[in-house]
């Protein structure tokens, strides 16, 4: 009896970010823990998930099921079942029944609640079921439609606080909608649907340095990474864990919410397109830095129709451009624009000598501007320039090379926003 009476924060051990995290996951619906390795993820969501079923249990809500998943078995049993195993016995058990399945199921005299433990392989398989709490670790390994498949899951009679509580690095497979909602929380696109709860998530940040209990061994394996790996698992970089990128320096420090100054004039960037997206960048130069405020991203859109909208955006902003950089195939488009007085220029009029590639300069001119060898990042996109972001963080990529690695070029595909932005840094930029 006497470890029965055992006080909760003794067993949980919680650490002041770990306490940050159970304090947010108890006033939002869908909360998301960590972005790196080392602060004690996944044993924050075994922990939490005892918690809420106890706190339900102090208001007479016995037998509450919780769900506890990862994206496949294996991942499950080394995360969290061989963690279970070793709770108290006093507490609970971890045991298969014919109704439940495996999980762990808290002695009667704290409620009789269970952690069943799944694995999400086809999450499908949980359409008809009821969750209370549905807790995932590793986030970013499982598809948005595994998320939208359990949150039609959470509901039990008589709980009105039902939650869903994730834990994850930042560079897993499906990384980018993660990312979008709780870090960016840009409702937009793939996620639009999400919008109406927006308000209900909450990422709680955490750090190895929110850990006490890492040793010295750990902090070696993490300070002996990889630079990608190293800023994505030791400093939670959401930006930086794609292989190959072809601005593989740029992270969120080169994301900024700053606006434009409206007493400086701006200038275009503009890769042309229609069946591929027509990119328009907005740009304006600070003195110290260089800030890409605004995009359009257009698809099947005539070039007077791109005209139009970006002179209403720019009506928004109180001024036409200066100059707008185009791509050197889009005649008709530069036409268009000086009709409606933005003046217009090919960007690569302006050739590299020696019979080299300019566009591989512009390349190297833009990845200055992103991180110099000083570590001065001089080039900031506003957030809303999202397709600009996804482009340089996840799509844009160097062609690979026979030895596995990948060559110093651009691979065509996803780059029109990132060739817009290289067309301007290359006319417009002379340093």
């Amino acid at each position: 009896m006497a470890q029965q009476q055992t006080r909760f924060s003794d067993l949980c051990t919680f650490t002041d970010k770990q306490w940050e995290a159970t304090r947010t996951a108890n006033t939002h619906k869908y909360t998301l823990f960590g972005g790196s390795r080392g602060p004690g993820k996944s044993h924050w969501l075994r922990w939490y998930a005892i918690y809420r079923l106890m706190q339900w249990a102090a208001l007479g809500i016995e037998g509450v099921r919780v769900g506890m998943f990862c994206e496949d078995y294996p991942s499950l049993q080394d995360r969290q079942i061989s963690k279970l195993a070793k709770f108290p016995e006093w507490l609970g058990t971890l045991r298969t029944t014919k109704a439940d399945g495996l999980g762990f199921h808290l002695s009667a005299q704290y409620g009789g609640g269970s952690v069943l433990l799944r694995n999400l392989q086809d999450a499908t398989r949980y359409q008809s079921a009821e969750f209370a709490g549905i807790l995932i670790d590793e986030l970013t390994k499982n598809p948005l439609t595994a998320f939208d498949d359990l949150r039609g899951s959470l509901r039990w009679p008589g709980i009105g606080d039902t939650f869903f509580a994730a834990a994850t690095n930042p560079n897993g497979r499906y990384f980018k909608w993660v990312r979008q909602a709780w870090v960016e929380r840009d409702f937009s696109g793939a996620i639009e649907h999400l919008g109406e709860v927006k308000d209900k998530f909450a990422y709680v940040k955490a750090l190895p340095a929110d850990n006490p209990h890492l040793d010295d061994d750990y902090w070696s394996m993490l300070n002996s990474l990889p630079t990608r790996l190293r800023e994505a698992w030791k400093d939670g970089s959401w930006y930086v864990a794609v292989e190959g990128l072809v601005f593989d320096t740029f992270t969120e420090a080169n994301i900024v919410s700053e606006e434009p100054d409206p007493e400086l004039p701006f200038e275009l960037g503009i890769d042309d397109g229609y069946i591929d997206p027509r990119a328009t960048l907005f740009i304006q130069k600070k003195g110290t830095h260089v800030l890409v405020f605004d995009e359009l991203y257009e698809t099947k859109t005539l070039e007077e129709a791109t005209v139009e909208h970006i002179v209403a955006r720019c009506e928004e902003y109180g001024r036409l451009p200066e100059i707008a950089a185009v791509s050197h195939e889009a005649t008709a488009l530069r036409r268009r624009l000086r009709e409606a007085n933005i003046p217009a220029r090919n960007w690569m009029s302006h050739k590299v000598g020696g019979g080299g590639s300019t566009r591989k300069q512009a390349v190297r001119k833009t990845r200055a501007l992103i991180c110099d060898g000083h570590q001065y990042r001089a080039l900031r996109i506003h957030p809303r320039c999202r397709n600009l972001i996804d482009e340089i963080t996840t799509g844009y990529r160097n062609k690979p090379d026979a030895g596995g690695g990948y060559q110093d070029q651009a691979e065509d595909g996803n780059d029109h926003a990132c060739e817009a932005l290289e067309g301007w840094v290359w006319l417009r930029v002379r340093a």
